[in-house]
């Protein structure tokens, strides 16, 4: 507690020299006078920490003793604004500035919207806008209302939640995502297959049965028949349920040229800045006009905050990257490995939804690159539910 007293009213590092500074302190302890952290160096001299105030009540211990004192250091707050005591401006500066800071707390400067993935967080925010959830509106608005009236009749969102926390809006929305479509199951239907392949399951629950486990189809082939004739020759039609599991086979060709031309960054780079106050942006560089050729620019802002609030000023940097076209030549090893690192990409993105259970690779090389022809072997449903038509 001492320490943080200390740190506001100030106090100060001083030393003694002299040759009863024994004496010294058993003055300052007869007339209780505090002193801290006291050590003696090598050269004989008393280093200690005695409190602002207490400093002027050295000096007839200092004058019985013949003990020299020296100001080494001041610290604490005290010691750091005496200096600026006759300067009122700064204060009033401070004062404004703790003003202001207390005005742009009352309002919002930034708003957050998080929970998006097929619906746009730009429109929402310019739909909120328009309901007066927008940047300078006051932290007090009543949100439930603008809640209740963005979802009536929204088909994307299923759910909205504002909170002003600081002077930061968050925005959470929850999207409705993909209507699964309901079967009619009053329209007569029969399966086909949409790809070649050899059956290994069937698994049918309406229709009639075309095919069985081992065989091979082709992509057209009727699987499962939703039309019947009965036994006197009358005609019926059905809805078809079923799902059938197959092996098939999916193949692709990489090829990937021994020379190419590429666009690489060079290393080089610019920065520009600059600062937002409200709607009035202002540059922080003389010169905004590019010197490269070839560039990619990413920009990035951030608002000012002290701590959870955000104040209507924005930091904008503008980050030029310079690029170059080059060629750029492989060896036949490293072409090989380019071109596997592709089908990776290719079975992680096309073959997402199909269990593949082998993979051959067959490659060859010309004289400017190299191929790779893969095939894989993979197990899918090739079931599709058509009309029949009459």
């Amino acid at each position: 507690m001492k320490d943080y007293l200390a740190f506001f009213t100030g106090r100060v590092e001083a030393e003694a020299r002299g040759g009863q500074l024994e004496s010294f302190i058993n003055q300052l302890h007869r007339r209780r006078i505090p002193i801290r952290k006291p050590r003696r160096t090598e050269d004989g001299t008393l280093i200690f920490l005695i409190p602002r105030r207490e400093f002027g009540r050295l000096r007839q211990p200092a004058f019985k003793t013949g003990t020299r004192i020296r100001i080494r250091k001041k610290q604490g707050l005290f010691m750091v604004l005496r200096p600026f005591r006759k300067r009122w401006g700064l204060a009033v500066g401070f004062l404004l500035f703790l003003g202001m800071i207390y005005y742009c707390s009352c309002f919002i400067w930034q708003i957050e919207v998080v929970g998006c993935e097929e619906t746009s967080a730009v429109q929402i925010k310019t739909d909120l806008a328009e309901m007066g959830l927008k940047i300078g509106a006051g932290r007090k608005i009543d949100v439930e209302p603008i809640e209740n009236r963005y979802l009536t009749g929204n088909e994307k969102l299923s759910w909205m939640s504002i909170n002003i926390r600081g002077t930061t809006a968050y925005v959470e929305v929850r999207e409705k995502g993909v209507t699964p479509e309901v079967p009619d199951e009053t329209t007569p239907t029969s399966i086909y297959a949409s790809r070649d392949g050899v059956i290994l399951s069937i698994q049918d629950y309406g229709g009639f049965r075309q095919v069985e486990v081992g065989e091979a189809v082709s992509a057209g082939d009727l699987l499962v028949s939703g039309a019947w004739t009965d036994r006197y020759g009358v005609r019926h039609l059905t809805h078809s349920i079923a799902t059938i599991t197959a092996q098939t086979y999916r193949e692709t060709e990489v090829v990937v040229p021994l020379q190419e031309t590429v666009r690489q960054k060079t290393g080089k780079s610019r920065k520009k800045y600059a600062i937002s106050f409200g709607k009035l942006k202002i540059p922080l560089y003389f010169n905004g006009k590019i010197s490269y050729n070839e560039y990619d620019t990413i920009l990035m802002d951030e608002p000012l905050r002290i701590g959870s609030f955000a104040l209507p000023v924005r930091f904008y940097v503008e980050r030029v990257e310079e690029v170059e076209t080059v060629e750029l030549n492989r060896t036949p090893e490293e072409a090989a490995a380019e071109a596997k690192a592709r089908l990776a990409f290719y079975q992680k993105d096309v073959l997402a939804d199909v269990v593949i259970r082998d993979c051959t690779l067959y490659q060859s090389e010309t004289e400017d690159a190299v191929r790779i022809r893969a095939v894989f072997e993979c197990e899918e449903e090739i079931g599709v539910e058509l009309p029949i038509e009459e």
